[in-house]
């Protein structure tokens, strides 16, 4: 039911390889020529659930605890808050929030929101990841307990609308949105990356997925067919967490080693954010929506809203 994109045996491709200056020379600022204040969400009114937006929020107040992972498109703001063990959609015009069903307490928990409002929830108590709606109606299953040895992170690439899916072993599988096996890409194995680079955490963009290898604890970027475009971040992550890329390209880094926000341009370092700067206590998640950040903070159990600020708009 799974076809595998990454690990195991894979074609012959161009590895690019950027060198790294090292991380004691990266500014350990730069969060104001990346990133503007906007807001911050805590909590709201809740409303019921509904596929339709705008709904008035009339009901009790939630307040979020833990949020622990983070997903977003358009008005809606998947959260996973894991010491509620809820799921919850906040509307971030009305600032409504939804709860949408229970989650696992567990680390792990993942989720990332389709172009078409659904979401996807990876739930690492059960080993498979569910597509809901955006009232949380259950669209589809993506499971393969004898493909997949456990499912590690998920992401929609959006040219194909194909769904990525990586396992803890670094291999990654490629999925139709209905559940339905996709089309034969690049290595078919036995699920484990063995001499090939793979990825365990994943985002993506029109250009690219970007995943991390855990084995070098470092950045892959494959092309939309799995090929691997490029390598980078060697020598500057401790224990990745999370991961997004922006509209213009940057990818950015959750390193739960050393507590920082670290951003990639063109293969480089580009800045390494300490949390204090943003107004945080802890970032345990990221997800960037066109030109919006939303990093949230499990301790303080709050989320951060940022512009993201363009490369030739920086400030001075």
């Amino acid at each position: 039911m799974w076809m595998k994109i990454i690990g195991g045996v894979l074609l012959s491709v161009v590895l690019g390889v950027h060198a790294q200056a090292p991380a004691d020379a990266v500014s350990h600022g730069g969060a104001n020529e990346l990133l503007v204040p906007q807001g911050v969400i805590a909590g709201g009114f809740s409303a019921p659930a509904s596929p339709v937006h705008g709904q008035t929020p009339l009901g009790p107040y939630i307040k979020l605890v833990r949020p622990s992972a983070v997903a977003a498109n358009g008005p809606d703001l998947y959260v996973a808050d894991s010491a509620q063990r809820l799921l919850l959609r906040v509307d971030t015009v009305t600032q409504a929030v939804t709860p949408l069903g229970d989650i696992s307490p567990l680390p792990g928990t993942r989720l990332k929101a389709g172009p078409d409002g659904s979401v996807y929830v990876l739930r690492p108590d059960r080993g498979e990841i569910t597509r809901l709606t955006r009232d949380g109606r259950r669209i589809a299953g993506f499971r393969a307990k004898y493909d997949v040895l456990q499912p590690a992170d998920v992401v929609i690439e959006p040219t194909l609308n194909r769904v990525w899916i990586s396992d803890a072993a670094g291999g990654v599988f490629a999925f139709h949105p209905s559940g339905r096996m996709s089309e034969p890409l690049i290595g078919r194995g036995d699920g484990f990356a063995g001499e090939f680079p793979g990825a365990t955490l994943l985002a993506a963009s029109r250009e690219r997925v970007t995943g991390i290898d855990p084995r070098c604890r470092c950045i892959i970027d494959f092309d939309h067919e799995g090929g691997i475009i490029a390598q980078y971040g060697e020598n500057t992550l401790t224990s990745p967490s999370d991961l997004a890329i922006d509209a213009h390209g940057r990818t950015w880094v959750v390193d739960r080693g050393d507590n920082r926000l670290k951003v990639f341009a063109g293969g480089q370092l580009l800045a390494s954010i300490e949390p204090r700067r943003l107004g945080l206590i802890e970032i345990t998640a990221i997800s960037i929506d066109v030109d919006r950040a939303y990093i949230s903070d499990g301790p303080a159990g709050r989320i951060g809203v940022f512009a993201v600020i363009p490369p030739q708009r920086r400030m001075p």
